[in-house]
């Protein structure tokens, strides 16, 4: 009896210790106290309806970044360099607003603020497809004196043109944000009020998406659970019998290594 409390224990402390490396290394990797958040909107589906793996969905677990630990890429410098995360071009991150819950959205395009000249820039457009972005300008078109109406096309997964009045800007340097299955900018809409995401704002950048956890948390708030996608429950289902049998599985490898081992240790 004694030694198979030992064996029992023995299990235990393999398991307690698989949980411990996973969530050391989930902490490394993320630099924050606190590295998970749960998405609570749609505002980055790349469906009405459907959850996919890779896009951030309503209910899904995000492993935040810290700031200091990932340099931004916006979706115009992505589009130019081939660099994407989450389904499309460019970095999402996580920033404050004036009032309510922290927004995950993607950075689109960084915006210079010159108080000296008092005028707009956007030198990643440089390499942007010039058909795909105009301004007051007209056909002569500057990055480097942007004026009026910036408009930019084929954002998102629905390839939704956004445009923003540079005029209305508080007048400082930062992103201009967008959620995937919105069909405008964060600051044209009031979701950042009139201002430009900086690095003062930011308090993350989306690093892992872990798909269909985070409903556990809307259910038991009963909280957007309207805007889950249909698939996602049953997903979730599968995922959560998929965990309990690799941990089944674990502690049945474990027993059977130690009563192999205490066999041939009788032998």
């Amino acid at each position: 009896m004694d030694e198979d409390i030992t064996d029992i224990m023995k299990i235990v402390v393999a398991l307690f210790i698989t949980f411990v490396l996973v969530f050391g290394a989930l902490f490394l990797y993320s630099g924050m106290n606190k590295p998970l958040t749960v998405v609570e909107s749609g505002s980055m589906q790349h469906s009405d309806n459907e959850s996919k793996i890779g896009v951030i969905d309503t209910g899904d677990i995000v492993v935040m970044v810290k700031p200091d630990k990932k340099k931004i890429t916006s979706y115009v410098e992505g589009y130019h360099n081939g660099y994407s995360k989450f389904g499309d071009y460019g970095d999402v991150i996580i920033y404050y607003r004036d009032q309510g819950n922290p927004v995950i959205h993607r950075a689109i395009l960084w915006l210079d603020w010159d108080p000296i000249s008092e005028r707009w820039s956007a030198p990643s457009l440089k390499y942007f497809d010039n058909g795909r972005w105009k301004d007051d300008n007209g056909i002569n078109k500057d990055y480097n004196d942007l004026k009026g109406t910036l408009i930019i096309e084929g954002l998102g997964w629905k390839g939704y043109t956004a445009s923003i009045n540079l005029d209305s800007l508080e007048k400082h340097s930062g992103y201009l944000t967008s959620g995937d299955n919105n069909y405008y900018f964060d600051q044209d809409k009031g979701i950042s009020t009139s201002r430009l995401i900086d690095h003062s704002h930011i308090k993350a950048i989306a690093g892992i998406e872990i798909p269909w956890f985070g409903c556990i948390k809307l259910y038991l708030n009963d909280k957007n659970i309207s805007k889950i996608p249909d698939n996602s429950l049953p997903c979730l289902i599968v995922a959560i019998i998929d965990v309990i049998f690799f941990f089944l599985m674990i502690m049945t490898i474990t027993n059977c290594y130690y009563i192999w081992k205490k066999e041939r240790n009788k032998g």
